[in-house]
């Protein structure tokens, strides 16, 4: 096993969950002596990615044009298959099955090479993309999916409790691995300085990152500040992420309209590894209100950073506190749930530190070097 073709629906300089995760593992898997090529859209959500073909970090990037986007998980990708069956790889490894799934796995049956999934769950499971778009996904998951999970070599898991699911395909154990995500080891060293908090003045800071979209649920943490701001009037919840969609605007006029437009701020993504350490090291909590999430880096490197984290009750986040024991748990959609785990942990220096110094300790077994040397021994093994 020498080379293994990744297929990912976005890459850098994409801002984002796969983005980072394939970046990270892939630049490790390359120290460990692989050949690592990735093949992902030339532009996603209309916006252009870059040039079509250029080496990142040790990897080779394959930008491919896609003449139909219906969305970001419907892609009409026929250059995928001919790009992938241009050059030789050992094993081919999609991460999702989406739609473009399918002409990856094409590919690899003409290539005859071992095809590998891995999955973040039934889609109807992600959350907040309303009654219509629902019932599709419902519907490709009872007809489609079972076709490209029951022809892949090997199904990766985000997160544990996705076997009983994929065993209800048809997949028999042992063709299913956990591969949750990660971040660099770079993060566990805790930061100290960052010109956050000059700038927020001397109250709680409430901290998220990542997209500022609704399926995020970042309109729920806005909701939520109407209850923390009552007990803590100087606190400020400040958003970091990437509009692609506008959705800012919606924010701000929806905290004007609750009265705290002073305890809500958006600001522009940051790219920098070290920078969004700094400002994670700034805040007094870390909230990822989200209607699904496989595994949140940002979550995981608040809690290498030390941070109180609250989560919703999605998706792998409550695998990645340990079910409790790293940070707190609320439903998705409740603010005022939302709203109370955050006034707990503002109020009990005891309960956060008793969760913060748990989570330090588990961030260090979901590191990129440690993660990367896993899925290439599995790579290996599917490959013979």
């Amino acid at each position: 096993m020498n080379s293994v073709a990744i297929v990912s629906p976005s890459f850098y300089p994409m801002i984002g969950g796969v983005e980072g995760y394939v970046l990270g593992v892939g630049s490790e898997l390359v120290k460990l002596g692989l050949k690592v090529d990735v093949y992902t859209p030339q532009k996603v959500l209309g916006k252009d990615c870059g040039v079509p073909e250029e080496v990142i970090s040790g990897i080779s990037v394959h930008r491919i044009k896609v003449p139909l986007e219906f969305s970001y998980r419907i892609k009409v990708w026929p250059g995928l298959v001919d790009s992938l069956e241009s050059d030789d790889h050992n094993l081919v490894h999609v991460y999702s099955h989406d739609s473009y799934a399918g002409f990856a796995l094409v590919a690899a049956r003409r290539m005859r090479v071992p095809f590998a999934v891995t999955t973040y769950g039934p889609f109807e499971t992600h959350n907040d993309y309303g009654p219509l778009r629902t019932g599709a996904f419902r519907i490709y998951d009872a007809v489609i999916t079972p076709q490209i999970l029951g022809r892949s070599s090997a199904v990766f898991i985000r997160y544990p409790a996705l076997q009983g699911w994929v065993e209800s395909l048809g997949l028999s154990p042992d063709r299913i691995h956990l591969e949750p995500s990660g971040i660099p080891r770079k993060s566990l060293g805790q930061r100290t300085s960052s010109s956050l908090r000059g700038k927020l003045g001397d109250g709680p800071i409430i901290l998220y990152l990542g997209r500022i979209s609704p399926q995020k649920g970042v309109q729920y943490a806005v909701a939520s500040m109407q209850e923390v701001a009552k007990q803590y009037p100087k606190s400020r919840l400040v958003l970091i992420g990437p509009d692609y969609i506008g959705y800012s605007r919606e924010l701000r006029t929806r905290a004007a309209e609750m009265g705290i437009e002073e305890n809500v701020l958006l600001m522009d993504p940051i790219y920098d590894e070290e920078a969004q350490l700094e400002a994670i090291s700034e805040c007094d909590a870390f909230v990822m209100p989200s209607s699904f999430e496989g595994f949140s880096q940002a979550v995981m490197k608040a809690m290498a950073q030390g941070k109180p984290v609250v989560v919703t009750n999605v998706g792998g986040l409550p695998y990645e506190i340990d079910y409790g024991k790293c940070g707190m748990i609320c439903e998705y959609g409740d603010s005022n749930a939302l709203a109370g785990c955050l006034l707990r942990l503002l109020s009990s220096e005891s309960e956060a530190s008793g969760l913060t110094q748990r989570a330090r300790e588990r961030a260090k077994a979901f590191t990129f070097d440690v993660l990367a040397a896993r899925l290439a021994d599995w790579y290996s093994k599917i490959a013979e």
